[in-house]
């Protein structure tokens, strides 16, 4: 069964007895919410259940010592975190020789780049914009991976120090899944996917040993409720995963009318550790502080012309903005032309940059899309009261408008303006009375609260687990999908235990998923007929291309999805259907 947010309810922040592992493709020098939530979910792990938790990472930077080092530094990695990548550890560890089924080649030219440091190298051949040859050596120099991209398919191979071939694989999913089977090393484990990247090849890895999660950090689907490119592979696979976890109850409901609730769909928001007591009201109530990735997405060139039009106003309002990303330069450029250059401060990276909260009386969010902005809420624990865009998803699920903080149709510059004003203008009590809500909302977020939710989760994505294998004998029978004037009929067979299961079916083709529909029964027969929107929305099918279908069969109080891969929509009438049998 699925676990709803409950804003009253923690439970027993006592995480099952098992390894815990959260994956991650790197860790960039100057990283983002997502990383930033993953690490502290790993801390609190640690701090509140006493769990050891191991961080997988899977980027080729020979450096990781020096990642190490700087976590360290900043708070960010603690006792009890250890943080791992593949290439490094098939540097150090000792691994004994084996006879491989495929010779090695050698270079035919000297490599287009290298990144070394002290613990190693990582040298490549590209062949236009793609990697033909990479190795990744030690300190000593000696080869400890090699990467060759053949016209057969890829090809990774591991050495000792002496040279010697110590494994093989014909896929990167095949060499990762071999390096995690390494580090469980058997035992009971429940992995955390946080990137979509590693969720894309992660969801294949099924061990009985293993309770497989993916935590969802952003917004799935585009303007148009299409999946985006990026992360269709994951949800139009949503029943390899033990527990899917959204940061929003809105995000989860969405994705459920879509595809349908595969019965592992949770909500768990990001966790913050709240200051010990509320700060005291800022000396500067007119100064704001912002805490973003400076990229396209999270549009701080609407921030910029709110703060322009208040200031307009007659309102001298101030801000810093923190935090790095692409646009810092057209940002700054961007301030200069509006006239603001002196009113806002761009910081850059600056270490746990929540607590820069403190020293603001407000703060915007004008990103496009949000899983569910973590910076907001840390802003709102300090009491620094944001103005946001009612964006999916996010902002509506913790701001009520007016109480303890402001909230403005999307894209409205003006709204926002009036808005920032109104919270500009408040008295000493009713701008007290608003951080004291904001701080309250702000502790359903604390990180008790939320080791309590992860628990049930990864309770029920456990049990998931061991069900996994006894519920995999549901497989349908005579699948066939039709075209009947111009709407889609859907037909199969169950198997003859499961003659009263209730099927549900999802079709999709590559750029567009219908929604789920309930089929009917008829003894062992299932059958459906789209309604003319879900036909239309999956665009004209002509006889040349395919409608990929998938399955929830309900079966022992759980759900099992199927997928019945791709078929060729039939569009002979039933006449010709008829004629076309008789004729065999």
């Amino acid at each position: 069964m699925a676990v709803e947010f409950d804003d009253t309810a923690t439970g027993e922040a006592v995480l099952p007895r098992r390894r815990q592992l959260a994956v991650t493709w790197g860790i960039p020098d100057q990283y983002g919410g997502m990383t930033a939530a993953l690490l502290h979910r790993s801390r609190t792990f640690v701090r509140r259940s006493g769990a050891a938790v191991d961080v997988l990472t899977f980027e080729s930077r020979p450096d990781y010592e020096d990642v190490r080092q700087r976590l360290r530094g900043r708070g960010e990695l603690i006792d009890g975190m250890r943080l791992r990548n593949i290439y490094e550890d098939f540097r150090a560890a000792a691994r004994a020789p084996v006879d491989v089924p495929r010779r090695t080649g050698s270079p035919s030219r000297p490599h287009d780049d290298e990144t070394a440091t002290v613990a190693g190298s990582v040298r490549r051949w590209r062949r236009g914009e793609s990697d033909e040859r990479v190795e990744h050596r030690r300190s000593d120099g000696s080869l400890a991976v090699l990467e060759e991209q053949r016209r057969g398919g890829r090809l990774i191979t591991s050495f000792d120090r002496a040279g010697r071939p110590t494994g093989q694989w014909t896929s990167a999913s095949a060499f990762r899944f071999a390096w995690i089977d390494d580090v469980v090393a058997g035992d009971e484990a429940v992995v955390i996917a946080d990137s979509k990247t590693v969720a894309r090849f992660l969801q294949r890895y099924r061990r009985p040993n293993i309770a497989l999660i993916h935590m969802v950090h952003g917004s799935h689907h585009d303007s148009e409720g299409r999946l985006t490119a990026s992360r269709r592979p994951i949800f139009e696979n949503l029943h390899r995963w033990d527990a899917f976890v959204f940061l929003t109850a809105r995000q989860r409901a969405a994705a459920a009318a879509l595809l349908g609730d595969t019965g592992n769909l949770h909500v768990v928001p990001n966790g913050v550790t709240l200051p010990e007591r509320m700060p005291r009201l800022p000396r500067d109530r007119l100064h704001g502080v912002i805490v973003s990735r400076l990229s396209g997405i999270k549009r701080l060139d609407h921030a910029l012309r709110i703060i322009a039009a208040v200031r307009e106003l007659g309102i001298p309002v101030t801000a810093d903005i923190v935090g790095e990303g692409a646009q810092h330069a057209r940002l700054e450029a961007q301030a200069k032309r509006l006239g603001i250059a002196d009113a806002v401060r761009f910081t850059g990276y600056v270490p746990r940059a929540a607590e820069l909260y403190a020293r603001g009386s407000w703060t915007l969010l004008t990103s496009r899309s949000e899983g569910e902005s973590l910076s907001l809420v840390e802003a709102m624990a300090a009491g620094c009261l944001p103005v946001a865009y009612d964006i999916r998803y996010g902002p509506a699920e913790v701001i009520a408008d007016g109480r303890n903080g402001r909230l403005v149709p999307d894209g409205d510059i003006d709204a926002a303006a009036r808005a920032l004003v109104a919270l500009c203008v408040l008295d000493d009590n009713a701008l007290a009375a608003a951080r004291r809500t904001a701080r309250r909302t702000a502790q359903q977020h604390g990180d008790e609260a939320t080791v309590a939710r992860w628990a049930a989760v990864q309770r029920a994505a456990v049990g998931r687990a061991e069900l996994r294998e006894s519920l995999d004998d549901t497989a349908l029978q005579r699948v066939r999908v039709r075209r009947l004037r111009g709407r889609l009929l859907v037909t199969a067979r169950v198997p003859s235990r499961r003659r009263r299961a209730r099927v549900d079916v999802r079709l999709s083709t590559p750029e567009r998923t219908a929604a789920l529909a309930t089929m009917r029964r008829f003894g062992r027969w299932r059958f459906v007929r789209l309604d003319r929107q879900g036909s239309e929305r999956l665009g004209g099918i002509d006889a040349s291309e395919t409608v990929r279908t998938r399955f929830l069969v309900h079966v022992d109080g759980g759900v099992v999805a199927v997928d019945a891969g791709s078929r060729h929509p039939d569009h002979r009438s039933l006449v010709r259907r008829a004629a076309d049998r008789l004729r065999r």
